[in-house]
C-alpha cells in the first residue's frame, strides 16, 4: 500500500492495523533479503517510498531525510551543498532499513554509525499517533531506535548530521583470488596501528566460489589526497585492475557493483583482528566442503566481507547518547558472509551451508579467544538472534521503550518480518 508521502493517512492507517489485528509489513528500499523484513503474505505491506524528500538546512548543518528514499538520491540532493551525511555504502539502498539496523559508513571511522549521526527520529507509533524521539524529547525510546529495528514504530523521517565532504580519493582495487592471504594480512596490519588515520576506510570482499572475480577492496581516503599512507599495507599487493581516483564521494560509491543474482542469504559475526585468525579464516572460506554445497546450484555463490571497526566509531555512539548496541571499546571485524543463487528450490540448502560456514569461523574465534559477540544487523541472516547479542542491558532498556511506546505489542505480533525483541524466560516479550 502506497500512501503518497501523506502523514495523516499513515496515522489512520496504523490504528486501523492496530484496531483490527492486521498483520503488516513496512518497506523502505526493500534491499534485505530477510523473509517479511519488507514483504508480507496475507496482510498489509505499507510501501513507504513516498516519504522520500531530502532537505538541507545549512544553519542546522543537518538534512531532514525521507525513511522510504534511497542513498543516491540522498547523497545527490546533497552534494548540491557540498555535503554529506554518514550513509549507506550501496547507493540503491533504502534509508529506512540501513538506519534502523545501525548503519556502517565509509565516514563511520570518523564521525560514527548512521544511527548515531540521528538528531531526530519522526515516527509513528502504534496508536497512530507521530512522535517524535531525541535527545531531549522521549530520550529512551530515542536510545532504543539507535540498533531497534522494526519494534517499536514506523518512521517517517530521520534528522541527520551533515559534513563538509565531497572531493576524496577512492574506488576499487582488484586481486587475484591467491592474493587473499596477503590482503588478510594488510588488513591486520592496517587495523592494528596505533593512531589509525580516521579519513582512511574501506572493505576487502573476496568471491571465493569465483577466482575469475577474485577479491576487490573498495577504498576511500575522504580528501582529495592521492595514496595516502594509511593504505600502505596494500600498496605492494599486485592488482588485476585499480579504479581509485580523485572524486566524489557520491561518485565512488556509485562504481560499486551488485552481483546479479535474484537470491541472497547473509550471515554475520565479529572478532578483534589478529593474524591467527585472519590465517584461520583464509583457510576456511576457501577450503571448507560448505563451498561445494554453494557451488552445486545453479548460480551458486559466495562473498566474504570483512569491515574494519575502529574504537573511534564506538566512541562516537556514546558520546552521542548511546545506542542498543552493546559494543565493546576494542577494535574490531565486522564479518559477512555473503550467498547468492538462482533457484528458490535451494533456499534451505544454501541457507545452512551458510549457516555452518558461518559457525565455523564463530568457532576458529572463540578458539583464538578474540571472538565478539555483536552480530551486524544489516548484515544478519533472518535465524540470527541479532539483539539478544546487544547484551543484557541493551535488551532490558529495548523492553521497558517497548512497554512504554508499544504496551500491546504491536510491533512484535502483528509485524512478524525483521529482528524482534527476545523473549524472555516466561517467553513473551519482556513480561
Amino acid at each position: 500500500m502506497s500512501l503518497g508521502g501523506e502523514y495523516a493517512d499513515l496515522q489512520r492507517l496504523a490504528r486501523h492495523l492496530t484496531r483490527k489485528n492486521i498483520p503488516f509489513a513496512i518497506r523502505s528500499g526493500g534491499h534485505s533479503p530477510s523473509p517479511f523484513a519488507a514483504n508480507i503474505d496475507n496482510g498489509v505491506l505499507i510501501d513507504m517510498s513516498s516519504f522520500n524528500q531530502t532537505q538541507y538546512h545549512p544553519h542546522r548543518k543537518v538534512a531532514t531525510v525521507g525513511a522510504g528514499g534511497r542513498w543516491l538520491g540522498v547523497y545527490n540532493e546533497l552534494d548540491r551543498f557540498n555535503v554529506t551525511v554518514v550513509g549507506g555504502r550501496v547507493v540503491d539502498v533504502g534509508v529506512g532499513g540501513l538506519i534502523l539496523g545501525c548503519g556502517l559508513s565509509y565516514l563511520s571511522d570518523l564521525y560514527g554509525l548512521t544511527c548515531d549521526n540521528v538528531v531526530n527520529f519522526e515516527m509513528v507509533l502504534a496508536d497512530g499517533s507521530l512522535t517524535n524521539a531525541n535527545a531531549n524529547h522521549n530520550q529512551d525510546l530515542f536510545k532504543a531506535m539507535k540498533g531497534g529495528a522494526n519494534n517499536f514504530g514506523i518512521v517517517t523521517t530521520f534528522t541527520l548530521k551533515t559534513y563538509a565532504i565531497n572531493q576524496v580519493w577512492g574506488g576499487i582495487k582488484f586481486y587475484s583470488l591467491d592474493q587473499l592471504p596477503a590482503l588478510f594480512a594488510a588488513m591486520q596490519e592496517y587495523q592494528s596501528k596505533p593512531k589509525k588515520d580516521l579519513y582512511a576506510n574501506l572493505m576487502l570482499q573476496a568471491f571465493t566460489t569465483n577466482a575469475s572475480v577474485g577479491a576487490v577492496l573498495n577504498m576511500v581516503y575522504l580528501k582529495p589526497v592521492v595514496n595516502a599512507s594509511a593504505f600502505a599495507p596494500f600498496y605492494s599487493i599486485p592488482t588485476t585492475g585499480d579504479t581509485t581516483k580523485i572524486q566524489s564521494l557520491t561518485q565512488m560509491m556509485s562504481g560499486q557493483q551488485v552481483p546479479p543474482l535474484p537470491r541472497w542469504d547473509w550471515f554475520a559475526t565479529s572478532f578483534r583482528p589478529t593474524a591467527s585468525i585472519y590465517q584461520k579464516i583464509a583457510d576456511i572460506v576457501t577450503k571448507a566442503p560448505e563451498l561445494a554445497t554453494i557451488q552445486s546450484t545453479a548460480g551458486g555463490s559466495l562473498a566474504i566481507g570483512v569491515q574494519p571497526i575502529n574504537t573511534n566509531l564506538i566512541r562516537i555512539g556514546n558520546a552521542h547518547g548511546g545506542n542498543s548496541l552493546g559494543l565493546k571499546n576494542v577494535n574490531q571485524t565486522w564479518f559477512v558472509l555473503d550467498a547468492g543463487w538462482i533457484s528458490s528450490d535451494a533456499d534451505a540448502m544454501i541457507h545452512n551451508a551458510t549457516r555452518a560456514l558461518n559457525t565455523r569461523i564463530k568457532d576458529a574465534s572463540k578458539a583464538e579467544g578474540v571472538y565478539e559477540p555483536y552480530e551486524f544487523m544489516n548484515d544478519a541472516s533472518w535465524d540470527q538472534d541479532v539483539i539478544s547479542t546487544y547484551g543484557v542491558e541493551g535488551k532490558r532498556n529495548m523492553r521497558q521503550v517497548q512497554r512504554k511506546y508499544d504496551p500491546n505489542m504491536v510491533f512484535q505480533k502483528l509485524v512478524p518480518g525483521g529482528w524482534k525483541l527476545p523473549k524472555d524466560d516466561y517467553g513473551e516479550y519482556g513480561y
